[in-house]
């Protein structure tokens, strides 16, 4: 691990955590995006994740930036290698950034500050993340299962999406993170569960901006990802959902990713992956959401089953 010498005296508002692997050239771009973006502010660290299994030092692609450490796991370890860069975070606010996903929101840590000051319940905040090629919201980035919302106007919400996020550390330390259970896909999903049902709100913030490049480097097929997904699908669901909603979940959201795929995924394999996991000794226990949950859900104009 690389670290700041100065770090242990700083005292810092923000950690911004960047998960990397097979992406050097778009990281770059995504790393002088915020240096663009960071508004001056000299409380802040940026901690670079690297999943790469080189014998690359990456520590040189955080010059500048007030405080940085370089966290190396020599391996691919999945996306839930964010949790060890949020462990070793020093600022009260973590900000998740995609290496491929550029901030395009000057003094956007003050837009986060500010929302987190205002809204004492809100455990995470979500923007408003752009398609690069086409520079709109696309529905699959609007962090609702109503995708006809005013997305100009903030929100409350139950669910979260990738790209670029803020959380409150002390969330981080109740509740661990983001499940090892999943090497990639749907991680978000699984984390809003368990954070509404620890009694935290979601938030959207729209006037903090970023662009997704959708940059391939270090990814699968998109059969072979969108047969890890629908795995995840069923891992999520048999979690947290109530019984009847997970077997609808189950089974629609499987016909559902067949015909959006036009059957380019192997649901068998799918399956025979969730269910090797139920075998498996020290899994999570299945805890769907109680009344309170629901109830939460349905005050944000969300539904159980979607």
């Amino acid at each position: 691990m690389g670290g700041d010498v100065t770090l242990a005296s700083a005292s810092l508002t923000f950690s911004v955590v960047i998960l990397t692997y097979s992406r050097d050239l778009v990281l770059k771009e995504t790393l002088n995006s915020l240096r663009d973006c960071i508004g001056g502010r000299s409380d802040l660290e940026v901690i670079l994740v690297d999943n790469n299994a080189d014998d690359v030092d990456r520590t040189a692609y955080l010059t500048g930036f007030p405080h940085s450490q370089w966290v190396r796991n020599e391996r691919n370890t999945g996306v839930s290698a964010r949790n060890d860069g949020m462990d070793v975070a020093r600022g009260e606010i973590i900000v998740l950034l995609d290496d491929d996903v550029l901030v395009r929101t000057a003094g956007f840590l003050d837009i986060f500050e500010a929302d987190f000051a205002a809204h004492a319940d809100v455990a995470v905040i979500n923007v408003r993340k752009l398609d690069g090629e086409t520079l709109s919201v696309l529905p699959e980035c609007i962090p609702h299962t109503r995708k006809d919302l005013d997305i100009d106007r903030p929100f409350y919400t139950f669910r979260f999406v990738g790209g670029l996020v803020g959380l409150r550390r002390s969330l981080h330390l109740a509740l661990g993170g983001f499940s090892r259970e999943l090497f990639y896909g749907e991680e978000e999903r699984e984390y809003s569960y368990r954070i509404i049902k620890a009694g935290w709100k979601i938030y959207y913030e729209p006037r903090i901006t970023a662009i997704e490049t959708n940059n391939q480097g270090g990814r699968r097929s998109r059969s072979a990802l969108r047969t890890e997904i629908l795995a995840n699908r069923y891992v999520i669901s048999f979690l947290h959902r109530p019984a009847a909603v997970m077997v609808y979940d189950i089974l629609v959201f499987t016909i559902y990713l067949f015909v959006l795929e036009k059957g380019r995924i192997d649901i068998g394999h799918a399956m025979g992956r969730f269910l090797a996991w139920l075998r498996t000794p020290g899994r999570p226990r299945r805890q769907p959401i109680g009344a309170r949950e629901r109830a939460y859900i349905r005050a944000c104009g969300g539904t159980i089953w979607r």
